[in-house]
């Protein structure tokens, strides 16, 4: 007997180092910044890929050697002004201005534990810009009066709730995304009436997960199974989200200019972080363990994965999706990062450390099949070893002369008839249920 599917927290641990150790290899530094860049191989780091990749850290459970001098970038290019009014992050080709793109990452990136302990009111001031730019309609675009998006909207609700914002901003933010959500599908698209995609969907029940009540059970495993069904393993982007493109109208020191917006995104491995965000739908299932499969399988050999536009560039938009569900899945599973998994039947698995020297999966499955069959066929048994001992002296008696040809055949009238009992023990119907009876 074998198992239905296998999982390796070793080769989840190994394939989650080696992104990270991706991010050490490209961790770049120039006057005033230190960090990445979107583009790993460029020399200049950006403002929210250094958010990023500081956040992928967090989320496979490390701490970056050199934390200190990212926080240091970021906390010192956050925009400020005596009025409040600012308090965001700017991208690089946005010369200043602060968008709520840069700003979600920003906050995801300085509320990890223990990254950033003197950042205190960047925090506070990035949180209060960012709820300040929630539109009447309460969703969020790239600052206030921007189009509400689901992705972005979304991407807020998590910054916001991971740097421990409360308040009617969440409360609207969420009673926005369940609005706009596809009345025909448990699923999201980018805008409200747009197509479902599993990218949106993903986002938004991430989101929803995190505020108690927001959602069913119920609704959050029908919208997490509508995902488990539209992933396959290896293919880890959807034709429609694999870039989302949108303008973003900014002002240059007082002149107006456009900020084309280009957001990667990778469908599968946020399907499967959300999958196991929601908790609702059991993650000991084969596609589940072949999605992780297909992940480990299609990493690069410099650590990162191919990012469909640019497929001979490393980017840190295609790390971290992975290192999430990587880990999420990692959590979820197995006991430790050096546990293996051996899936029996969905919802079935045994847990097994890998430093074991003896297969006790194999081991486990054979003797319990051996006892399983002997459960179910010891009435057969006891009869043919009769039958056996029955048959076997008269054959014994016959061949040393002790028994005639008569007593032999009348021995055999035994044998015969446990022979008949046993096909009616085979055989037998089961008893009849009574009328009323459940």
């Amino acid at each position: 007997m074998r198992s239905a599917a296998e999982l390796s927290g070793t080769a989840v641990t190994e394939s989650i180092d080696r992104a990270v150790g991706c991010l050490r290899q490209t961790f770049r530094t120039a006057p005033d910044a230190a960090g990445w860049y979107h583009y790993l191989d460029d020399p200049h780091p950006g403002i929210t890929a250094s958010a990023v990749g500081l956040f992928t850290f967090g989320l496979a459970g490390l701490r970056f050697e050199r934390t200190a001098e990212v926080v240091s970038y970021l906390t010192g290019h956050q925009r400020r002004s005596p009025d409040g009014a600012h308090g965001g992050w700017p991208v690089r080709t946005t010369n200043g201005f602060p968008i709520g793109e840069a700003t979600a990452w920003v906050l995801r990136a300085l509320s990890r534990p223990g990254t950033a302990l003197g950042a205190g009111e960047s925090l506070r001031l990035g949180t209060e810009w960012l709820v300040a730019q929630q539109n009447v309609d309460f969703g969020w675009g790239s600052y206030r009066g921007q189009p509400s998006r689901v992705f972005l909207t979304a991407l807020n609700m998590l910054a916001l709730h991971e740097a421990g914002a409360e308040g009617e901003a969440l409360t609207n933010a969420q009673r926005w995304l369940i609005d706009v959500q596809n009345p025909q599908t448990p699923g999201w698209g980018p805008l409200p009436g747009a197509q479902p995609t599993v990218v949106h969907t993903s986002m938004a029940l991430m989101a929803l997960s995190r505020i108690p009540g927001a959602l069913s059970a119920n609704t959050m495993r029908q919208t997490a199974e509508w995902l488990l069904e539209r992933v396959e393993p290896r293919v880890h982007v959807e034709r429609s989200t694999t870039v989302e493109e949108y303008d973003v109208p900014f002002d240059d020191a007082g002149t107006p200019a456009v900020f084309q917006n280009s957001l990667p995104h990778f469908a599968g491995p946020l399907a499967l972080s959300a999958i196991c965000a929601t908790g609702v739908v059991d993650p000991l299932q084969p596609k589940v363990f072949n999605l992780v499969t297909g992940i480990i399988e299609t990493q690069l050999d410099a650590g990162h994965w191919e990012l469909p536009r640019s497929p001979m560039r490393p980017s840190v938009w295609a790390v971290w999706p992975f290192v999430s569900a990587l880990s999420a899945v990692r959590g979820a599973v197995l006991s430790t990062p050096r546990s293996k998994a051996a899936l029996l039947y969905p919802g079935c698995a045994i847990i097994q450390s890998e430093d074991q020297t003896q297969d006790l999966t194999r081991r486990l499955l054979i003797r319990n099949a051996f006892f399983d069959w002997l459960r179910s066929k010891w009435v057969t048994l006891l009869l043919w070893a009769v039958a056996l001992v029955t048959t076997g002296v008269p054959v014994a008696l016959l061949a040393t002369g002790r028994f005639s040809v008569n007593d032999f055949l009348t021995a055999l009238i035994l044998p015969v008839l446990l022979m008949v009992l046993q096909y009616a023990w085979e055989h037998r119907r089961p008893p009849a249920r009574q009328r009323g009876n459940p």
